[in-house]
């Protein structure tokens, strides 16, 4: 079932007591969650049902035209309500006495009392029906026997007969090349571990290369579910030095565009004295308009000549300047007259054109900070803003998150640098680490290492083996796919890496390859045509760089009408597109024309039998991806 959406399975609990809420099912949930672990594409459907034949067969009835795999728990003992055995037997179009069997002679290693169940499996229509005991430790050991094989056998029902020649003639390989004169022993792949391509090269040469991904292809909102579970709380805590210049010599060295460790206090009130609000005059209030002397001036910087005002005086004030002791409100320039002027051109006399109220334009101590205020809260992303805060405090040491340090790896023997001044005939310039490195830069983050590998294993072993323990996550471009030079799966394997996924139900960036090596370090292997490699570090990468980092990962969404008709592709679409302007022409996934300008990828769904097009006009999600 390697290039479908969903695998569509129904699952029926047979229970006299489930069915009248007398009991709680256990072996359905078990179940639907060993089936999600199996293959992310299930789509999974239950039911449940009394012990009754007649509901039993009408339930199959209804549904087996529906699914891909029909599982019942219930009702396979010899007690006189299991009647499921009986029910279902006669239904088969075909029945699977050997994995009948199987599931027995199995199982009867763990407990004898397995030879008292009756499971049974067999074909209705083009779909797989296994009925299990209604034990929930039963219905386990036996999805264990029936998950290496459950794809092939659906494969096999469904008449896809290019995995299932795919298979074969790899086992027919294989038992060619595992007999003995004496004892000639097929080995199954299934029983023998992972396939492992590059020694299968070896051995029997290209031709005899697996041609089947061993990888099922998760749902993108699956893939990003675990990454942002690896990814989170993986930062430490460092503190960094707000320069004592403005001018910034050195991103990686300031608190610019980290995320605050723990709250930040203010240790100054803002401002530490009133303040005049524009440029007019101090006044008492209670004087009111009138012709006043002005008796002093405050001017921003400076003290005023006189700190205390009597009734009766005014005192010129500037924009942000103290306002003298004794007066209570500040008339703005624009309510006033000049009276009378010295002949070095100062204001002697003033007339007061308004009345004002108390306070009127004055900023009292600590009303835009107090003292004591939370002035960055934990986890509040430092900023230009941030920045102007942490200044007016004359704060210069701030606790955060540490960066992920990040190790770019380009593999691919076709790749020259830029700086080549001649192609030869089957060379590529290396976009994609330029591509990468300033991705990053524009999203806050640095490479500290950068390597370019020819396309072998032993290159791509020893150069993970020397960059694994200074980064913290590696990001490498090509070697992912099915082709015979494609190593990075392989040398992960052998690296006793995690590999938590190696394809995504999407276009572009399908090989795209996530894992977790033993020392922590997170591994994004993406495809090598430049816009999966672009678009994959959007969707995957960069939520994980900020997960990391204590940032939220969610990316912004907004609702987008598409701009024209298109046929739908089997697999989800990330369309490049520009806001208010349209789609960029060809979508290509090595076409990084389709890149230029775009700020958005809009969201197809997948074809189906029911919707092979999506209209023009259509609403649809769309992740922006620059500014609109």
């Amino acid at each position: 079932m390697s290039d479908i959406a969903e695998i569509k399975v129904y699952i029926l609990t047979v229970s006299d007591r489930c069915s009248r809420n007398e009991a709680i099912d256990k072996s359905g949930p078990k179940l639907e969650e060993r089936l999600k672990q199996w293959d992310s594409r299930v789509k999974i459907k239950r039911g449940c049902v009394p012990d009754e034949a007649k509901l039993i067969r009408s339930t199959i009835d209804a549904e087996y035209k529906e699914q891909n795999l029909i599982l019942t728990t219930g009702g396979t003992g010899l007690a006189k309500r299991d009647v499921t055995v009986s029910a279902i037997t006669p239904m088969f179009d075909k029945p699977a006495t050997g994995i009948s069997t199987a599931l027995i002679s199995q199982t009867m290693a763990n407990t004898p009392f397995a030879l008292l169940s009756n499971p049974i499996a067999g074909v209705k229509g083009d779909c797989f029906i296994v009925c299990m005991p209604g034990s929930a430790k039963a219905v386990m050991e036996y999805m264990d026997i029936l998950c290496p094989v459950l794809s092939h056998i659906l494969d096999i029902i469904a008449d896809n007969k290019v995995p299932v020649t795919t298979l074969h003639a790899t086992m027919t390989s294989d038992a060619n090349t595992n007999t003995t004169s004496s004892n000639n022993v097929h080995v199954c792949p299934h029983k023998s571990g992972k396939i492992n391509n590059i020694e299968r090269q070896r051995e029997h040469g290209t031709a005899y290369r697996a041609r089947k991904s061993e990888w099922p292809m998760l749902n993108v909102d699956t893939a990003l579910e675990i990454i942002k579970k690896e990814a989170t709380g993986k930062t430490t805590a460092k503190v960094l030095k707000l320069d004592t210049s403005p001018l910034v010599r050195n991103l990686r060295d300031t608190p610019f565009g980290c995320i605050v460790r723990s709250d930040v206090i203010a240790t100054e009130d803002v401002p530490n004295y009133r303040a005049s609000i524009k440029d007019g005059y101090a006044v008492h209030s209670a004087d009111g308009p009138g012709v006043y002397d002005v008796i002093c001036v405050s001017e921003m910087g400076k003290s005023p000549s006189i700190r205390q005002l009597k009734p009766g005086q005014i005192s010129r004030v500037t924009t942000g300047a103290p306002v003298p002791e004794g007066a209570d409100a500040v008339v703005q320039v624009e309510d006033t007259e000049l009276v009378l002027a010295a002949e070095d051109g100062e204001e002697r006399q003033i007339r007061i054109q308004s009345r004002v109220s108390p306070g009127t334009d004055i900023r009292p101590i600590g009303s835009d900070i107090s003292k004591g205020d939370i002035l960055l809260p934990k986890g509040t992303k430092i900023k230009s803003a941030e920045i102007g805060l942490l200044a007016s405090q004359g704060i210069t040491d701030i606790t955060v998150n540490t960066k992920p340090r990040v190790t770019l790896l380009s593999t691919g023997d076709e790749l020259v640098t830029l700086d080549t001044d001649q192609l030869q005939y089957g060379q590529v310039r290396d976009c994609n680490s330029y591509t990468l490195s300033h991705l990053l830069q524009e999203d806050g983050f640095a490479a500290v290492n950068f390597k370019h590998i020819p396309d072998t294993y032993e290159d791509t072993l020893h150069f993970l083996e020397d960059v694994t323990s200074t980064s913290d996550v590696i990001i490498s471009t090509g070697g992912v796919s099915m082709g015979e030079t494609d190593h990075i799966k392989t040398v992960l394997r052998d690296l006793k890496a995690k590999i938590h996924f190696g394809r995504v139900f999407m276009k572009p960036g399908k090989p795209t390859t996530f894992a977790t090596l033993p020392n922590g370090t997170l591994y994004f292997g993406l495809p090598g045509n430049p816009v999966s490699t672009m678009v994959t570090y959007k969707l995957f990468v960069l939520p994980a760089l900020k997960s990391w980092h204590g940032e939220s990962p969610r990316a912004q969404t907004i609702p987008i009408e598409i701009p024209e008709t298109r046929f739908l592709d089997p697999r989800p679409e990330y369309i490049r597109a520009v806001y208010n302007k349209g789609i960029t022409g060809g979508q290509c996934s090595s076409r990084l024309l389709s890149m230029r300008d775009a700020n958005l990828l809009l969201q197809l769904p997948p074809r189906s039998e029911h919707q092979t097009s999506i209209e023009k006009g259509t609403v649809v999600d769309a992740m922006v991806i620059g500014s609109l």
